[in-house]
């Protein structure tokens, strides 16, 4: 964390979840815990601040979404005026206040809300094009392109040029932006090479080592494209047809002028180049050095985590091992490499189709993946679950994403000798109790293998 790396600087953090903060992380910072949209909360969080960073970046994808981000803006900046905190730092996008698309248009306006009341609080904007860099979505979205698509159409989405920066730069310019002299609210645009997807996409596979075939189509086919996407990317579908939203010609802009150029944050040439900014990128990924995803963003995969819920779950099937004189360390080190693209062992292909099916509704699907291939944290996303609970050596347990008519968890616990896995299904309505009924056939030999299968990796294990 680069402010918390500073000895002068005093560090405090405002999480709903301490859990979901690395540990090295929780030692240097000050840490609160509350919801960001109690006042009171937010009150607390400000209390003897100088300088704040707004601190949510939701990818939201619908009304609500842009409702909730501008009453939650406001909220934020009245609560840091009650403590007469001196400078927000607010990340933003380039300027888009005419785009149809809610994302982009809360953006503008969560910037305008912030610099509303110059008189009683400064407000310095950085405004961007897209952020590139080990876990950011567009590096995901393109990778998996490349890596996947036997042929990539390059629709005129694809062509709209905008200005990239590297996440490591983005966090330098909010560092820098909090000490930046000025007197008055400021905006300071950044990312100096323009470029368009397309571009992004060829030095990707050229840094990667990979062929593409691209061919134009000189038209938006936004449907087709979202297609297209979720077959080959993690997105879901509305996901998909969200970016293609925020870069089709007629909802994007060029860069505006009257923001204050990049260059009062770094000197000239300092910031990564493309090339640079991609090579780093795919180098992180493929040495398990991912530390955030954009998953953990998502507002619509966000969880409220009940040990009562788990307990009152209607229907439950239980698997119990007995794994001799392993270490229990070692069982959970296999435990916790379940999906991703080690995939979940004999039956990788049923699950493979059951989140084929939830894309296909609507949801992200098991191409979500993993943040890293060994490393687990609380929050995060794994394939079509997402990490609710994790005690090192003693239990995980997962909560699923995907489309079950309720609610549903898996959980692995360590007692002793012995491994316990269990399903947990909540159902709601009818519905939710027939949709377990029809995966009761399949549970019989997956969840069978899948605890057999654990034992057996943890053994080759070292």
């Amino acid at each position: 964390m680069r402010l918390a790396d500073e000895e002068t600087v005093r560090v405090r953090v405002l999480v709903r979840d301490a859990r979901r903060l690395p540990e090295n992380i929780q030692q240097k910072v000050e840490i609160i815990e509350g919801d960001l949209f109690d006042k009171r909360d937010l009150v607390q969080a400000t209390e003897s601040m100088d300088l704040v960073y707004y601190p949510i970046r939701f990818l939201g994808m619908d009304k609500e979404f842009e409702e909730l981000s501008m009453a939650f803006a406001e909220s934020f900046r009245d609560a840091c005026i009650y403590n007469g905190v001196k400078r927000i730092v607010y990340f933003g996008a380039h300027d888009s206040y005419d785009s149809s698309n809610p994302l982009v248009r809360s953006m503008a306006k969560t910037g305008d809300i912030l610099s509303a009341l110059p008189e009683h609080i400064q407000t310095v904007w950085l405004r961007a094009g897209i952020v590139l860099g080990s876990g950011s979505i567009m590096f995901d979205t393109l990778r998996s392109l490349v890596m996947k698509a036997p042929v990539i159409p390059v629709t005129t989405w694809m062509t709209t040029r905008t200005f990239p920066i590297s996440i490591a730069d983005a966090v330098e310019s909010l560092a820098r932006a909090g000490s930046y002299s000025v007197a008055d609210n400021a905006v300071i645009e950044l990312g100096s090479e323009e470029v368009s997807l397309e571009d992004i996409l060829k030095v990707t596979a050229e840094v990667m080592g990979v062929k593409i075939r691209l061919f134009h189509v000189p038209a938006n086919l936004d449907y087709l494209s979202s297609l297209s996407l979720i077959m080959f990317t993690p997105l879901s579908f509305r996901l998909a047809s969200t970016i293609i939203q925020t870069f089709s010609p007629a909802n994007s802009k060029s860069r505006a002028t009257i923001g204050i150029s990049r260059d009062v944050l770094f000197s000239q040439g300092s910031s990564r180049s493309l090339r640079q900014v991609i090579a780093e990128a795919t180098r992180d990924v493929e040495n398990d050095q991912v530390f955030n995803r954009w998953t953990d963003s998502l507002a619509e995969l966000s969880y409220t985590f009940s040990e009562e819920e788990v307990a009152s779950a209607v229907f439950r099937d239980v698997k119990v091992t007995d794994f001799g004189d392993l270490p229990p360390s070692r069982i959970f080190r296999a435990v916790k490499s379940v999906g991703g693209t080690r995939g979940w062992f004999t039956f990788d292909l049923l699950w493979q189709i059951r989140g084929l099916m939830d894309k296909l509704m609507g949801g992200f699907g098991t191409s979500v993946g993993r943040r890293t291939e060994t490393d687990l944290r609380i929050g995060e996303m794994l394939d079509v679950w997402r990490v609710v609970d994790l005690v090192e050596d003693k239990r995980l347990l997962l909560e699923a994403q995907m489309t079950v008519f309720g609610k549903a968890w898996l959980e692995f616990r360590i007692d002793g000798r012995t491994l316990t896995q269990s399903a947990y299904h909540l159902p709601d309505g009818i519905l939710g109790r027939l949709y377990w009924y029809s995966m009761l056939p399949f549970h019989s030999f997956i969840f069978k293998d899948m605890i057999q299968s654990i034992v057996k990796r943890a053994r080759m294990l070292e």
